[in-house]
Order: structure tokens, then C-alpha cells, then sequence
């Protein structure tokens, strides 16, 4: 069941958008984001298909996760599918500017290869839903903050 949630950002469209598409705007609000590597390179003039490997921490060591850039429309939508062993899991982005600043709406929707975790995917539905509440909330102050200051967020 995908996991759906909102929330209001004060701040340009551009920026919040930029601070999620930007693996090195990622590490300085994710404190579980290692690093992203993308071993066919990128190519600016084609960036839906870039494959791409995702290190991540979880349970206090590096994990990795094979992806795919699936949408890429700056600055209204970024959608990638990750797989990672159990679990493959589309993480889509779409962003609405807004009087005052953007609107965020994410949906995430995680599918588990064994049996074991379907059986206790509502357990993990509600860990996983608490955990991209916070996720934006640190995407929401990060990106805030940045929109505040004179430095270029688009780098």
C-alpha cells in the first residue's frame, strides 16, 4: 500500500526541488544518505534512465540500493525506483508551487520479495510512514533555511 503525505514548504519551488534532486544538498539534511554513485555517468541531456547505486545507512551499517531515475521534470516532479535485495520500492516526488512557497506531495510505495515481510508490511507501513514524516520535516527546515540565506541552492 503506498504511503502518501504533504507538506507545505516556505520556500521557492526551485529550491526545494534542488534539495532533493541534489545528492550533495541531500547529505546536509539525510543524516541515513551516504552517497550516490552513478556508474555509467550522468548525462544532463538524458537523465530518466540514469542508473545510479544509493549507499544509505540503516541499523548502524552501509547499506546499497540499485536505482533508477524513472521521472525527471525540474521543478515538478523527480521519481526514482530503488531495489535493494527484499524490497524494491518508487519514491515519487511531485512539487506545486504555492503563494508563500511549495507544496510537496510524496508517495512511496515499497514492494517485498519475501513472504515474511509482506506478512508484516503493516507493521512496517507504519514505521516507514513515521519515518518520512520526518524525513520531510528535515527536507522542510533545510530547505527553509537555505531559501533564507544568499547562497545559490541550485549548484
Amino acid at each position: 500500500m503506498p504511503q502518501r503525505l504533504s507538506q507545505f514548504i516556505e520556500a521557492p519551488v526551485e529550491t526545494v526541488f534542488a534539495c532533493v534532486a541534489n545528492p550533495e544538498l541531500q547529505k546536509q539534511y539525510n543524516p541515513d544518505f551516504v552517497q550516490i554513485i552513478y556508474p555509467e555517468g550522468r548525462d544532463p541531456d538524458r537523465v530518466v534512465g540514469e542508473k545510479f547505486v544509493y549507499h544509505f545507512r540503516q541499523g548502524g551499517q552501509i547499506h546499497q540500493a540499485l536505482g533508477e531515475i524513472i521521472a525527471f521534470e525540474p521543478p515538478e516532479h523527480l521519481a526514482v525506483r530503488m531495489e535493494a535485495g527484499m524490497w524494491t520500492v518508487v519514491i515519487d516526488y511531485r512539487f506545486e508551487s504555492v503563494p508563500g512557497g511549495a507544496e510537496v506531495h510524496l508517495e512511496v510505495d515499497t514492494q517485498f520479495h519475501s513472504g515474511f515481510l509482506r506478512f508484516l508490511s503493516g507493521l512496517l507501513g507504519m514505521a516507514q510512514r513515521k519515518d518520512l514524516r520526518r524525513r520531510l520535516h528535515a527536507l522542510k527546515e533545510f530547505a527553509e533555511r537555505i531559501a533564507q540565506s544568499p547562497v545559490d541552492s541550485s549548484e
